[in-house]
């Protein structure tokens, strides 16, 4: 390798790492600050466009994106090439093409998550808020205000976010005073509305797969969080529940984990709805709990599987003695099986935490409820980047095939923030199992007694304390 060479060959791997290294390495200081500029502010609109997709997701943003990552690339060739000159030889074309390739691999890939992501995004996300949610605005529904519920503003003085103190008295004011109305600016914007302070989401678990055609909604989590404090409820719903409320006089007479499906072979009962049978759901368990449901997600079983692969499995901490199998995710795989002990933590694949969370042959209905509050806990607790990017692809073919949910696509960010911002330790667990049955029916059913179950979240949302007095864990203690 001759000396041009080589010196070509350290300038243009120097312009590889940092554009403009190269050419100071050159020994010319103007260019290379001039290429230095150029990439660091390039760097910046990048940060500032990932920034804004933090709060908000459409084309506008993915084209800019690509734009930038597009400008940004080519100012990484021509950084490379430029420090490459006077090398003219056969090896020296083969080791610049070689550079060229490692600079543009990371920003390829860049483009392609981008396209993807924003693909599997829109495909999957609502576009317009939904209309099918009780109440307006507070988080607990209208007609319960007469009982004795809370006013709009539901978070405990002694759980608000804190403030702070007041700075020195303002000086004086000098100037013209301006009425009002003659001061369009302050009014300007007025419509939009703040952020209610609780936002819920019904996170429902499908039992579709090979020999069950339609969907059983087998878990169903109510989760409602609270911005600002990092607070959070889970309430477990029974799937076997009979007589729950989904209108003013439409009780569903069968388990409630057949609504789903139910609503969906009868479209006209929710004319206009996108999913009838989320719709039914989402309202029967609003009235049920007594509170506003905003969201559903729904997930089935080959999807489950498939997601906590992708995401390189879950660490559990075992809190009882479980053997068991399940009903296999997909057609041509075997069973499920779990064999796991008390007291021990252990990382599950997608098919073990699959008879994790279903497993009731060992357990029960009411204690499987709690392992999957603490499965879903633990999964957004243990979510990274590192592990979303390395299995992107499979990951974005589970969401794009198996998950469903009504959550518009400007409201997924927010979203990911509050699930992010939850802490386990402020966070109270509820099954409503056989202590909330009002009786049975002839068949064994249980009727769910809804006033104290209502009594209940109400506790849970406005005197954690009190709920914890009753014997309510945090997910941190029950997990």
């Amino acid at each position: 390798m001759g000396r041009p060479t080589r010196t070509a060959l350290v300038a243009g791997a120097l312009s590889l790492l940092v554009p403009g290294a190269g050419q100071l390495y050159r020994g010319d200081p103007r260019r290379a600050a001039l290429l230095f500029g150029a990439w660091a502010g390039l760097c910046l609109v990048v940060g500032a466009v990932l920034y804004a997709a933090v709060f908000d997701v459409g084309p506008a943003l993915l084209a800019a994106l690509l734009a930038a990552n597009a400008a940004l690339l080519g100012v990484r060739v021509f950084a490379i090439v430029d420090a490459w000159r006077g090398a003219v030889s056969r090896l020296a074309a083969v080791a610049l093409a070689a550079l060229l390739a490692l600079a543009a691999a990371p920003h390829v890939a860049a483009g392609y998550v981008a396209v993807r992501g924003y693909g599997v995004l829109d495909r999957v996300f609502a576009e317009d808020e939904p209309v099918d949610v009780l109440g307006a605005g507070g988080l607990f529904l209208p007609d319960l205000l007469k009982h004795g519920a809370p006013p709009r503003d539901v978070d405990p003085p002694a759980l608000r976010p804190v403030r702070a103190l007041p700075g020195p008295a303002p000086k004086p004011f000098r100037g013209e005073a301006r009425p009002l109305a003659d001061s369009s600016r302050v009014v300007a914007g007025a419509e939009t509305e703040l952020d209610p302070p609780w936002v819920t989401i019904l996170l429902l678990g499908s039992d579709e797969g090979p020999r069950q055609a339609g969907d059983r909604t087998d878990t169903m989590i109510a989760a409602a969080i609270q911005r600002e404090t990092g607070r959070a409820v889970l309430l477990g719903v029974p799937r076997n529940l009979v007589g729950v409320p989904v209108r003013a006089r439409w009780r569903y007479h069968e388990p409630l984990n057949w609504l789903y499906q139910y609503a969906n072979r009868r479209p006209r009962l929710f004319p206009g709805a996108r999913d009838p049978g989320a719709t039914a759901l989402k309202q029967a368990i609003s009235r049920l709990l007594g509170i506003r449901i905003d969201y559903y997600a729904l997930v089935d079983l080959n999807g489950f599987v498939k997601m906590v692969d992708a995401l390189g499995g879950v660490r559990v901490l075992v809190r009882e003695r479980i053997v068991d199998e399940v009903t296999r995710p997909a057609w041509r795989e075997t069973k499920p099986r779990i064999d796991v002990h008390p007291g021990r933590t252990y990382r599950f694949t997608g098919r073990t935490a699959l008879a994790y969370v279903r497993s009731r042959k060992a357990s029960s209905d009411y204690r499987r409820m709690a392992r999957q509050r603490c499965f879903v806990s633990a999964l957004a607790q243990q979510l990274d980047v590192r592990s979303v990017l390395g299995n992107f692809g499979s990951l974005a073919e589970a969401i794009e095939s198996s998950v469903r949910t009504d959550v518009p696509l400007d409201r997924a960010p927010d979203l990911a923030r509050l699930a992010a911002s939850v802490d386990t330790r402020a966070t109270i667990t509820e099954t409503f199992g056989p202590d909330y049955f009002a009786g049975r029916r002839y068949d064994r059913w249980p009727f769910p007694n809804v006033a104290k179950i209502q009594a209940a979240v109400r506790d849970a949302v406005l005197h954690p304390e009190r709920a914890r007095a009753r014997g309510l864990p945090s997910v941190a203690q029950s997990c």
